[in-house]
């Protein structure tokens, strides 16, 4: 009889197991994302008894999406994916991203208004034009964008830190150049510290933001556009290799090398984004951080204050080989869901603005620190990367402002050369 009674537990046990619906996630958060993003993983899982969400982390940018796209051709994607809002357009004109309905999710407790309309009203746009309908593919998780940290303690040596704790001399470019150059002469340090090597995303955020910020284009009417390119482009490229010239940021400089830069003392700004907001407050907190700190929008250096950004959304592989059942779909919501409601507050906790409004809005999320320093006038200011299929995360573009622009900055070749050179790679990859 005990033996009967342990086979039949075994069996129920094993029939439970079987019922559970289980989730493949893929995204490609490392650091402090990919900290936060595990725990909100983790404490959905927890509190599920029927579904479990398996993440798997990939390598960022061009292999993710290289790895999407072969997972649909083949039949055998994940459940869920994370999702640049910047390489949407090349996503649907692969047809890589299956259309989530507002009945799906409704079934959630979700709807469209709830997320930040902009992004919104982008990836409707970027369906018209790749799809040709009015669907949305992707959820809104999130805008990241650009800003400036900055060292109080050196700012304050320099003589260019104000009464209200935040740096001075930022109101257009002449201004900021020279308060780098007066951070270099009476700190005797680093002005600024800045991505170079190997990392064409930071050369490119830079560069599009100085170009924007003189009401300059990439795009008209759907289209590549290189008309700004001599004039606002060259402008914005100068700006950054003078900078270079009279060492006021640094040159040749890493990702890890260039945040070490700033975190051990030696730097008085970093340009990076606001995704490194969990390197300082856990270095802060461990009490590793041998300065105080702040953080600023990305400041208005010409006409308007717009800046680079990038949303990162979750959206549903289109696998039309081997589609996903009803219960799976909804276990695959469920959680999206869960991330946007539950998580939303851990998720903002990696430096990002949450694109869900409840959030967003809530008094929680405004007095979040240091996000609260920089996240209404950021938001407000943050411009998405031209629709044009040639540009945004994992695309050809990243590679040739590398290619094209690197040498400029270390002095090898003129700004005219470097613009001329950009054009070019532009147009020949415009028509490929």
């Amino acid at each position: 009889m005990r033996l009967i009674q342990l086979l039949a537990f075994g069996l129920m046990l094993s029939s439970l197991s079987l019922a559970q619906t289980t989730v493949t996630f893929w995204d490609f958060f490392g650091g402090g994302d990919g900290v936060r993003m595990k725990q909100i993983v983790d404490d959905f899982n927890k509190s599920q008894k029927d579904i479990v969400v398996n993440r798997t982390t990939l390598t960022w940018g061009a292999p993710f999406y290289t790895k999407i796209h072969t997972s649909v051709v083949a039949g055998e994607t994940p459940d869920l994916i994370t999702y640049h809002l910047s390489a949407l357009p090349r996503g649907l004109s692969n047809k890589d991203l299956r259309p989530i309905t507002a009945a799906e999710l409704k079934s959630v407790g979700l709807a469209a208004s709830d997320f930040q309309s902009n992004i919104v009203q982008e990836e409707l746009s970027i369906a018209k034009q790749q799809a040709g309908n009015d669907q949305l593919y992707a959820i809104p998780l999130d805008t990241h964008t650009s800003v400036l940290y900055y060292n109080k303690n050196l700012l304050k040596k320099a003589g260019v830190l104000g009464s209200d704790g935040k740096p001075m001399g930022l109101d257009n470019a002449a201004d900021f150049a020279k308060t780098l150059l007066t951070i270099k002469q009476k700190a005797n340090v680093l002005p600024m510290s800045f991505s170079s090597a190997q990392d064409s995303a930071t050369i490119w955020r830079m560069w599009y933001s100085l170009l924007l910020q003189q009401n300059g284009s990439l795009a008209k009417d759907g289209k590549l556009s290189l008309s700004d390119l001599d004039t606002k482009g060259k402008v914005a490229l100068q700006a950054m290799v003078d900078w270079s010239k009279q060492g006021l940021l640094s040159r040749n400089t890493t990702y890890p090398a260039s945040v070490a830069l700033f975190t051990s003392g030696r730097a008085a700004f970093m340009f990076n984004g606001n995704w490194e907001v969990p390197t300082m407050v856990d270095l802060k907190k461990n009490g590793k951080l041998p300065f105080d700190y702040g953080i600023v929008s990305f400041p208005k250096l010409y006409a308007n204050a717009d800046t680079w950004a990038d949303s990162h959304t979750l959206a549903i592989p289109n696998n039309t080989k081997t589609p996903m059942s009803a219960a799976k779909l909804q276990a695959v919501l469920k959680f999206v869901a869960y991330v946007e409601k539950t998580g939303g507050l851990t998720w903002a906790g990696g430096g990002h603005i949450p694109a869900y409004l409840p959030t967003q809005e809530s008094a929680a999320y405004k007095q979040l620190e240091p996000n609260a320093e920089y996240s209404a006038t950021s938001a407000a200011d943050a411009t998405h990367e031209p629709t044009v299929l040639i540009f945004g995360v994992g695309g050809p573009v990243y590679d040739a402002v590398g290619n094209d622009f690197t040498p400029a900055l270390l002095g090898q070749v003129s700004v005219d050369q470097a613009i001329a050179k950009f054009k070019s790679t532009l147009q020949s990859l415009n028509t490929k």
